[in-house]
């Protein structure tokens, strides 16, 4: 009997022991469930966004108006009185036909008598080398008779090229836009002509900034459109990007244009480059950034605090932002509550953002 009492008396301390430890243990957990609702209570509401590298198109436009590869305000290189005139306003030339021709009646006097001087010192020559070799004339009177020739010669390649060019051709093939002259017109050097275009092979010159023009590259497709041709598409090729900027830091980019017989000189088009070309980076919302595009930064979420942090930004894509450096996949970014946050903040995720 006595026995039993003493089994009996230490089964009941064992419970009494499991009892009290059991109690420890449920009072320990609630004092950490309590502080854990009271970090949770002071810590900041955010949404966040979470990085990832994804695949996008980096494209953009710019705006210039089409314009003729080659135009020329074409000047004289004659004098003369205008005495026919064959070409107008529209008309199309090729390289080397004749616009106009001056009176002549000058020039061919001129040449004809530097012709005539050429052949009579010409013969001279002739004469003077059969002397010479019959001890007739002296070395000096053969080399000054030479030199004559040589001079008359030259005059009289003067006098044709003078008479050749009484008829003006044209330098380029195009169509006549504008004529500045009339028959009985007194031209000289450099006196307007004609403004002759060649509306074949057009360009658009756009001004690209420098962000951008590392993007491009001599050859790259273009597609343009214009609001005079809405639903339309033209196309081009890069042809010249320039080196230097403007006032504006913008560098001149050419795009020759494919032909297509609804372009017009004058046209207002709108370039897209790089249209269909994708990469892959990190793009992350315009709302996320804090400070500026030089000088931009993020707030990370690491163990439930914000950590400012410097990052560096690209283009604008859409609605977002490239960042290049600073992120990387798998971050976790504050976009929205981040005026109520700085470095260290303790946060309280709310909301996952998914773009």
């Amino acid at each position: 009997m006595k026995k039993n009492k003493t089994i009996g008396f230490s089964v009941v301390a064992l419970l009494v022991a499991a009892i009290v430890l059991l109690l420890a243990g449920n009072r320990k957990r609630m004092k950490e469930q309590a502080s854990s609702m009271i970090a949770t209570e002071g810590a900041v509401a955010v949404s966040i966004y979470k990085v990832e590298e994804e695949s996008y198109r980096h494209d953009f436009t710019s705006n210039g108006l089409c314009q003729a590869v080659s135009e020329l305000n074409y000047v004289s290189s004659v004098s003369g009185r205008v005495v026919e005139i064959y070409v107008d306003k529209g008309k199309a030339v090729r390289k080397g036909d004749p616009l106009l021709k001056i009176e002549t009646d000058l020039l061919e006097s001129d040449y004809k008598a530097s012709l005539a001087t050429y052949e009579t010192l010409r013969n001279d020559v002739q004469r003077f080398e059969n002397s010479y070799r019959a001890g007739g004339v002296t070395d000096q009177q053969l080399e000054n008779v030479k030199t004559q020739l040589v001079a008359a010669e030259n005059r009289l390649d003067r006098s044709r090229k003078m008479l050749d060019d009484a008829v003006v051709r044209s330098p380029m093939a195009g169509t006549v836009n504008s004529r500045f002259i009339e028959i009985g017109s007194l031209i000289g050097p450099n006196v307007p002509l004609f403004d002759i275009v060649d509306e074949r092979n057009l360009r658009v010159v756009c001004n690209i900034p420098e962000s951008r023009v590392k993007t491009l590259s001599k050859g790259m497709p273009v597609s343009l459109t214009s609001s005079s041709f809405p639903g339309k598409t033209f196309s081009g090729q890069v042809g010249h990007i320039g080196i230097k900027t403007d006032r504006g830091l913008n560098y001149p980019v050419e795009v020759f244009l494919d032909q297509d017989a609804d372009l017009r000189i004058g046209m207002y088009l709108q370039a897209r480059f790089g249209a269909g070309m994708m990469q892959s980076g990190i793009l992350i919302p315009r709302k996320a950034i804090i400070g500026s595009a030089k000088a931009a930064n993020v707030y990370l979420v690491t163990e439930g605090k914000a950590l400012r942090r410097e990052i560096a930004l690209g283009d604008m894509i859409g609605d977002r932002v490239e960042v290049t450096e600073g992120l990387s996949a798998g971050d976790i970014i504050i976009v929205s509550g981040i005026m109520n946050v700085t470095d260290g903040t303790a946060v309280r995720p709310t909301q996952t953002q998914e773009l």
